[in-house]
């Protein structure tokens, strides 16, 4: 039998096979990078889910405790702290062009007084004193103060101080005007700002004060305060945290004032990737008397392309004024009683997967113009980020206070 000789494959059957291999070869590719951008789309989506936790996290709790221990008036700062060249047209707080900043203060809690209620002096005092960040008031004049310190107390320069009287009486503040520190126990001078007329955070005692500053039971609490903003590190943007205090004792805090370069060092990073955020103010509606905003809504700052803020230059309510009186329904900032914030998180790193023609996701909500009142998203360099927004509403307790209370 004559052996049969070897054949190979035809050209059909080689071009069939190509085409079958290459076939697989597309899919198993096509598929790898789906899921190579599912995957990158969910490091994108967790990096801005974990920066807007973050954000939101620190501040919900020092919003919510906005206005403890001071009285409501001057919970929410609207022109004072890095505010020298206020106007209407372009107030401290809010923007229609930019991101919004909030500032606000409250006592700080951490100090403990041994006295009871039956004590015969409310207030630090020999008979009853105070440890922490409370201290009894031995002595003052326009712009000192003399406490009993202890060894290595330190108060840094732009530390907002209460002084009030026994009871919670009469509160007033005034600001450190330099780094200071005891070096031993006893009394200690503390040397304030000047006193700046209008500005509650800078009143100091004045010569003509209350009596009661002249008995016992006199104290002087640390007031904290926090600034949230918008700020670009490294062509980053982050959520930044400004205390207003000289954390470095270079000298310099920093406040954004009319002359001199603020000292960034000193402000605390709290979420990378925020690039924007709107601040809404919620006031108490009434059934009765006509809403004092623009959008008559009981909010304030959120109508679209109107600068919107509380006006601290109103009439305010006391403490005692009653809850169905007229004050306790204009703009005044003592009447806040929540405050809505509305964050844009970018991602960290540009979209890739997406064709090159894409721009970036839009800087507003689909089928939206705006994110409460700023209104030019247009204008936003969008640079293939994606982008996710959050929102969160927190109460403000405090500014419901009916009476000054110190303990």
């Amino acid at each position: 039998m004559t052996p049969r000789p070897p054949r190979g494959f035809t050209l059909i059957e080689v071009t069939v096979g190509a085409a079958v291999a290459l076939i697989v070869i597309g899919i198993v590719t096509a598929t790898f990078l789906s899921q190579q951008r599912s995957m990158q789309a969910l490091d994108l989506s967790r990096e801005a889910s974990s920066a807007a936790r973050d954000a939101m996290l620190s501040m919900q709790q020092t919003i919510g405790r906005a206005g403890y221990g001071i009285d409501p008036r001057y919970a929410f700062d609207f022109r004072s702290y890095g505010c020298p060249n206020w106007t209407a047209a372009a107030p401290c707080r809010d923007k229609i062009n930019g991101p919004d900043e909030i500032v606000f203060v409250s006592r700080d809690p951490n100090y403990y007084w041994a006295g009871t209620p039956s004590s015969t002096i409310s207030g630090c005092d020999p008979s009853a004193p105070c440890t922490g960040r409370a201290w009894q008031v031995k002595g003052f004049d326009t712009t000192h103060v003399t406490v009993a310190a202890n060894a290595g107390d330190r108060f840094l320069k732009g530390q907002i101080v209460q002084i009030a009287c026994a009871q919670g009486r009469n509160p007033t503040m005034g600001r450190m005007a330099g780094n200071q520190t005891a070096a031993s126990a006893g009394d200690f001078q503390l040397t304030l700002d000047t006193i700046v007329a209008g500005n509650p955070y800078r009143a100091n005692i004045p010569a003509s004060h209350d009596a009661c500053f002249d008995d016992t039971g006199v104290s002087l609490f640390l007031v904290n305060r926090y600034r949230y903003h918008i700020a670009t590190i490294n062509g980053d943007p982050w959520l930044m945290l400004d205390r207003g205090l000289d954390f470095n004792q270079n000298g310099t805090t920093p406040e954004v004032t009319s002359g001199g370069t603020p000292d960034t060092a000193d402000e605390i990073p709290i979420a990378h990737g925020v690039e924007g955020m709107q601040i809404a103010y919620l006031l108490r509606p009434s059934t009765t008397i006509a809403a004092p905003d623009n959008g008559a809504d009981w909010v304030i700052g959120d109508t679209p392309g109107v600068i919107e803020e509380p006006d601290p230059t109103l009439t305010a309510p006391a403490q005692n004024t009653a809850d169905t009186d007229p004050l306790r329904y204009n703009l005044h900032p003592a009447n806040i009683r929540g405050v809505r914030i509305r964050l844009t998180m970018r991602s960290l790193r540009q979209d890739i997967t997406q064709p090159t023609p894409w721009a970036g996701d839009p800087a507003v909500a689909a089928g939206s113009t705006a994110i409460e009142n700023r209104n030019d998203f247009t204008a936003v360099t969008l640079g293939r980020y994606r982008r996710f927004f959050s929102s969160v509403t927190v109460t403000t307790p405090n500014l419901n206070s009916k009476d000054p209370f110190i303990f």
